[in-house]
């Protein structure tokens, strides 16, 4: 990626920021550090395994907190059961404060008097710059360290430094608070943890935080003065590397110290190049490449190597003396899937393997929710989850929905597809998507030679009311179901292993529900009676593709459904309506459409500093919801609907430019080294609505076959430097025969 062209997109305020949810933010996936206020200017500190774990007494004590149970109060349908039934896996959530994700909290630089600021974070060297009165009162830089767990800020004009806990850790001196959860006008009591001493120790000032378990963290700033101005190191440490954490986070920051800001700044911008360079899209459009750019920014800044994937809100947790929006927790209903669905093709691969690596590390977790919830074999993810993998509960359509499992498998598949790793297919997987099956093969009833889940839903339809349980199986479950065993069984095929009990679960689904428009409904008795913000129901379309856009008839299937979705219009949508909208719009060709809805999100829903902030919250009339609850993945729905309209491979081609609108066509468009299948990156760039040329990127010579988009049914194929002419087939596509390294494909 040019740098001078990402300069273009770096954040910037002209005015004072004074909401911490359009702060300044940086982060390294295990650190993260928001930067705004008048006066005085506040880091929000946050680290990314800072949890409290603590388990709701229900889910391990109360006998009546398992599936057989829920599936017997479901079906009872009298108002008792269904208070009994909210009392055991729905109200739970919001119960207690805990388990959530928690905030370190912040460092506080006073200067005497309210400032007015100017600021802005620059992408390409992921560093936040503010000035403070037009520098007449002082300015600070800072980044957060993309190699070592530390923040760095270079402070010039007079200040004090304060640290600042949340009130909701401990509350007053006798640790009694109420706090504001931020959605839905929920009251939550604090975590009434003992109140933590803050220490100032010559040039450090720090507090170890002690829980109401064995967990204990703390915060610790060194404070360096030079000539003509002061440095500042922090970090968040804690007891997991053993009880004299604080200890040894100062010996970290000391060590920063003596290399200097200069030099721990040139090592962090360093791996940023490294980032920047590993792909790059120029569509022309300067809002839609804004809001990919700072949303690969984010990425980066919030999902690392040897770090947690993320959760709702990254290391970005809010800045409101408050618990997070959602207990910034990991929600496998939606918003982790699309959070890690455009890496690969981004080719980001180590920022977002993190995902399927933590995935994996539960495996023994997710067992024994399958056996002590369920009561079957294998393993199943709690749909609402603690960053150990514990069931948090809430809405238990999705919170406890055995398919949630299955679409968070997915990322298991995708990767193996986008690197075409063999190893990886056996060893991981396979063994994961294989224990899920045997998981939701235990659940399954069989009624007149088929196939059903006992309960059956589609998120989320109805929200928490009884008539959220549909009529099994709802076109949600059932296109994972689907999805699940065929992807078992072309395992077993690659594998050379039986997978002849796969052909027969497979022959024991019903179809994708349709009505007799050709539409997808939620199950076999009603369609989408309304806007509604989660397109659940059309999940076999994408980003399942258990219904491909290949013939007359699933072509109709696509249009008359995205019909449906027009007619009932987009007042209850939130922001990751849009960008799944958008998606399933490139995959039936229509690039005019995929566009308007990415325009919408990236307009309506995105602050100044890349943050999706859920609702309308600019008032253009795209939703009626106008309140602001930031979370994450919206913003890489976005970005995979964006590829897709670039480059689509689903179909066992490679298929450029597939979706792209008319405002685009007269002008050139290119993308470089997006990832397809098979682990090749593809660099092309089309001129007038067509293919001028395409180069590919292998690590071994491997065959692809190409949509042929050209100006002509001849094209060239140069490898090594030598050219030959090749001709389309019947089908008119070109199959290419990729060497080790670059081979290039064009019209003379």
């Amino acid at each position: 990626m040019n740098f001078m062209r990402l300069q273009k997109y770096d954040m910037r305020y002209e005015d004072t920021i004074l909401n911490w949810d359009e702060a300044l933010p940086l982060g390294n996936g295990i650190l993260g550090c928001l930067v705004y206020g008048d006066g005085p200017i506040r880091l929000s500190i946050d680290r990314g395994d800072l949890w409290d774990n603590r388990p709701h007494p229900t889910t391990v004590n109360d006998k009546g907190f398992n599936y057989k149970n829920m599936l017997k109060l479901v079906r009872d349908g009298s108002e008792d059961s269904w208070e009994e039934y909210r009392r055991l896996f729905d109200v739970i959530y919001s119960e207690h404060p805990y388990p959530s994700k928690i905030t370190a909290g912040r460092i506080e630089l006073d200067f005497g008097k309210k400032v007015k600021t100017t600021s802005s974070v620059s992408l390409g060297k992921a560093t936040a710059n503010v000035t403070l009165d037009n520098e007449q009162t002082g300015k600070l830089q800072a980044f957060v360290s993309a190699v070592r767990p530390v923040g760095a800020v270079k402070v010039t004009g007079e200040f004090t430094m304060n640290l600042h806990i949340p009130n909701y850790i401990s509350g007053d001196e006798n640790g009694e608070c109420i706090s504001d959860s931020g959605i839905g006008g929920e009251r939550m009591h604090c975590m009434q943890y003992p109140r933590a001493e803050i220490i100032s120790e010559g040039e450090f000032t720090y507090y170890k935080q002690y829980t109401k378990t064995e967990f204990e963290y703390g915060v610790v700033v060194l404070r360096k003065k030079r000539e003509d101005f002061e440095e500042l190191y922090y970090t968040v440490m804690t007891n997991k590397i053993g009880d004299d954490f604080i200890k040894q986070a100062k010996a970290l920051l000391q060590s920063c110290a003596e290399l200097g800001y200069d030099d721990l700044k040139k090592e962090h911008e360093n791996w940023w190049k490294r980032y920047w360079s590993k792909s790059e899209i120029k569509i022309g459009d300067e809002l839609l490449e804004k809001t990919y750019y700072r949303s690969w920014y984010l990425f980066a800044s919030c999902s690392r190597k040897g770090g947690y994937p993320m959760p709702l809100q990254g290391v970005w947790t809010a800045d409101n003396d408050s618990l997070p929006p959602w207990k910034g927790d990991y929600h496998h209903d939606t918003n982790t899937q699309l959070s890690y669905q455009a890496y690969l093709k981004a080719n980001h691969m180590e920022e977002g393997k993190v995902f399927v690596d933590y995935l994996w590390s539960l495996r023994g977790q997710f067992r024994k929710f399958a056996r002590n919830f369920y009561g079957v074999k294998g393993l199943l993810i709690p749909g609402v989850s603690t960053q150990s993998g514990l069931p948090m509960g809430g809405w238990a359509q999705y919170s406890l929905s055995p398919t949630m499992s299955i679409w968070s498998a997915q990322s298991f598949d995708e990767y193996y597809l986008y690197t075409g790793d063999k190893s990886y297919l056996k060893n991981r997987a396979y063994p994961f998507m294989k224990e899920i099956g045997d998981a939701i093969y235990g659940l399954l009833e069989e009624k007149n030679g088929k196939l059903y889940l006992p309960l059956s839903t589609s998120p989320e339809i109805y929200d928490d009311t009884p008539q959220s349980y549909l009529e099994p199986n709802s076109n949600f479950d059932l296109a994972l179901l689907i999805y699940l065993y065929r992807t078992l069984k072309k395992y077993t095929v690659e594998l050379g292993l039986d997978g002849s009990k796969y052909d027969e679960i497979l022959s024991k689904f019903d179809d994708i529900a349709l009505d007799d428009k050709m539409i997808v409904r939620l199950d076999k008795t009603q369609n989408l009676p309304e806007t509604h913000r989660h397109f659940s129901h059309l999940m076999c379309l994408y980003p399942l593709h258990v219904i491909n856009f290949d013939t007359e008839e699933n072509q109709l299937i696509y249009l008359r459904s995205l019909w449906e979705l027009e007619g009932h219009g987009m007042g209850l949508w939130v922001g990751f309506s849009y960008g799944m909208c958008a998606q399933i719009y490139a995959m039936a060709l229509k690039g005019n459409s995929a566009y308007e809805k990415l325009r919408q999100f990236a307009n309506g829903f995105v602050a100044e500093n890349g943050f999706h902030l859920n609702g309308d919250f600019k008032d253009y009339g795209y939703s009626t919801f106008h309140y602001r609850p930031f979370t994450l993945e919206s913003s890489f729905g976005y970005c995979d609907a964006l590829h897709e309209m670039l480059l689509q491979d689903h179909q066992g081609y490679i298929h450029l430019f597939p979706a792209i609108p008319t405002d685009w066509k007269d002008r050139e468009v290119s993308f470089k080294k997006i990832r397809s299948m098979g682990g090749v990156l593809v660099s092309a760039k089309s001129k007038n609505n067509l293919l001028a040329q395409a180069e590919f990127e292998s690590l071994k010579p491997t065959t692809v076959r190409v949509k042929n988009v050209f100006a002509d049914r001849v094209v060239y194929v140069e490898k090594n430097g030598k050219a030959e002419a090749i001709t389309a087939d019947e089908e008119d596509m070109f199959t290419v025969e990729l060497i080790r390294g670059k081979t290039k494909l064009y019209v003379k």
